[in-house]
Formats: structure tokens, sequence, C-alpha cells
């Protein structure tokens, strides 16, 4: 099919980095440049919201548009709004698409999930994980992974002290990080500072600092209230990182994340350090673009050897770390997606 419409559905709104980089960015190049139409609907009580979804559910039901695809985005409740989305899957099952970036899975009940899996005519994944979960269910299910937005932005210099920073959730993350990073920097003997942005409150910033307040080598920062709206903004930050980290406890659900943190990191040109867990392990390639840890101590090896090697070579990490982003470009999910259907 060649697609001319896509109704596309979310699980949440624009707060939900998930719902900006898989529908609103990539569904705006589609038109732009593809001349694919589309209309997204997010899920809320507001009138704004209400209407929307009530205009666009019957305009599916009733008067649908040729070549057309319906994208369930990671439905996974059993509220009203995703009882309706069933209902609409069951007279509209032709040209539909379940798209899933998480093993949600691991953290909510099934029934929604397993349903759109089952009965949608074809899913998308974020990762070769959920690929592999979806199959047993559909076997028209295809890697689509999440892009990161062409920002322009590129890591400039080295910082005068080394700069080592990670992005993300602390909350969901805190686990990885104190078991697999923080160690690492216990006894690191020369100045360096590690920046973490998606620390949400100052009960966080605390706890983060009392776990390297015995070493006045280590100087943290914690922005709080970052507008990650301000996409701009977000990225101007990542190119400060002198080093990324992406350490990541060996789950279920750590092996179906699309590694987007660390592609947004690889996108400004900053070398990762990451685990070598799902994901991470397709686009970071050790000792080209970053390294492989595993481990408190291959973190404290790598952060050591970095510090104390030439600027050359710092330089084509960086380098190679850049020349990364056409894997997981904007144009590189519309191409995959494109193709997909074309088939």
């Amino acid at each position: 099919m060649e697609i001319k419409h896509i109704y596309w559905f979310a699980y949440f709104n624009l707060d939900e980095p998930s719902v900006r980089y898989r529908a609103k960015f990539p569904l705006k190049q589609l038109k732009e440049k593809h001349g694919i139409t589309f209309s997204i609907v997010y899920p809320g009580y507001d009138f704004k919201n209400l209407s929307n979804f009530i205009l666009t559910f019957f305009s599916v039901l009733l008067f649908r548009k040729s070549n057309s695809l319906i994208v369930f985005q990671k439905i996974h409740t059993n509220g009203i709004y995703a009882t309706a989305l069933k209902v609409l899957l069951f007279f509209r099952p032709q040209h539909t698409l379940y798209d899933i970036d998480d093993a949600e899975h691991t953290r909510r009940p099934t029934q929604t999930i397993h349903h759109f899996m089952k009965w949608c005519s074809a899913c998308s994944a974020g990762s070769k994980s959920l690929v592999d979960y979806i199959r047993p269910f559909n076997q028209n299910v295809f890697l689509l992974t999440s892009p990161v937005i062409d920002h322009g932005l590129t890591k400039a210099a080295l910082e005068k002290i080394m700069t080592v920073g990670w992005i993300g959730y602390y909350g969901a993350h805190r686990q990885s990080l104190t078991e697999l990073f923080f160690p690492a920097l216990y006894d690191i003997d020369f100045p360096l500072k590690l920046k973490l942005l998606g620390v949400s409150n100052n009960v966080e910033e605390q706890e983060i600092k009392s776990f390297f307040k015995h070493n006045k080598n280590i100087s943290v920062e914690t922005p709080l209230g970052l507008d990650w709206l301000n996409e701009h903004s977000i990225y101007e930050t990542i190119a400060t990182f002198d080093i990324g980290v992406s350490p990541l406890l060996d789950t279920e659900f750590n092996r179906g994340k699309s590694a987007f943190k660390l592609k947004q990191c690889l996108s400004c040109g900053v070398p990762v350090l990451g685990s070598s867990v799902g994901e991470n392990k397709t686009f970071l390639q050790d000792g080209v673009n970053g390294y492989l840890c595993d481990n408190p101590n291959e973190y404290f090896q790598k952060l050591t050897s970095l510090k104390s090697s030439q600027n050359g070579s710092y330089t084509k990490l960086s380098v190679n770390a850049k020349k990364t982003f056409p894997t997981f470009s904007i144009d590189n999910y519309c191409s995959t997606f494109i193709d997909y259907f074309k088939q």
C-alpha cells in the first residue's frame, strides 16, 4: 500500500518523548517530504482533546480515507480511551499498526497490549527484543528504531574540566546508575564534572550529591525544572558533555528500550560509555564511537584512559559518534516506515 493519510492515536500527550519522537516529528516530515497527510489524537478530557478524538474517531469509522493507515501508539490501559480504540480496531482492522517502544508488558497489565498486538494487521517495535516478544502474537512485525531530530548541534571542544553527562528519568534509572556507574567515580583522582539531566526534585538531588561527598574531585550538576519541550536547549546542554554514559542493568525492560538517550548523545558528537544491553549494542561500537562497559571498574578504566589520551584520540571518537546519526535520523525512520507498507 502507498500510504496517503495516517490516523495516529497516541497513548499520551506531547510531554512524553515517545509521542514527540515517534509521532509528532516523523508525521511532520512525512507530510513535508512525502506528501502523507495525518490526523493525530492525544488522550484527554479537556474540550480540545475530547472534541478532536470524537471527530477523528467517527471520521475513521464512517468516512475513512482511501490508502490510509491507523496507528495505535503504545495503548496499554483499560480505560474509556483504550476501549473506544478497541471498538475502532474491530470495525476497521485493515491497514492498522500497533507501535510500541518500551517493554510495557513488564510493568503494566498485558490484556490491552496483547489485544492490539494480536488484532492489528502489523506491529512496529523500537527494539529487537520487542520484535521477538511481539512475533508470537503477530508475524507482521518490524523494527522501527526511535529517531533523533536533526538539531544541528555538535560538540565543539573538550571542556576545561572533563564533563560526563547522563540524560533520562533518574527515578526510573536510579538502580542502574548507583550499581553500575556511580561507584566508578568514587576513586577518580582528577577534576570531573558530572551533569545529570532528568533529576526531578531536591530529594533526588541531595541523594546524588551524597554519593560523592567524600570525593572533592567530583562536582555534580543536576539542573531542575528543565523544559523538555525546548528540544534545542536540551541538545545544547548535551553538546557540553565530553562523555555520555548509558548504564543499564540487564533486565527485560532495559533490553526492550530503544537506546534513545544514547542516540541523543551520539547525535551531538559525544562519545558514549554504555552497557552492552539491548539496543545499546546496536548503536555503540566499542572503540569506534565510545566503549561498552558492564561494571564500575570498566567505566573507571575508560574514563581514566580517555582523560590521559591524546586529544586526537578523543576527536576520532567524537567524529565517529556524529557519523552514527543517519542510522537513527528522522529520515531513516520515515523511510523504514514507508518501505514496510510498500512491500
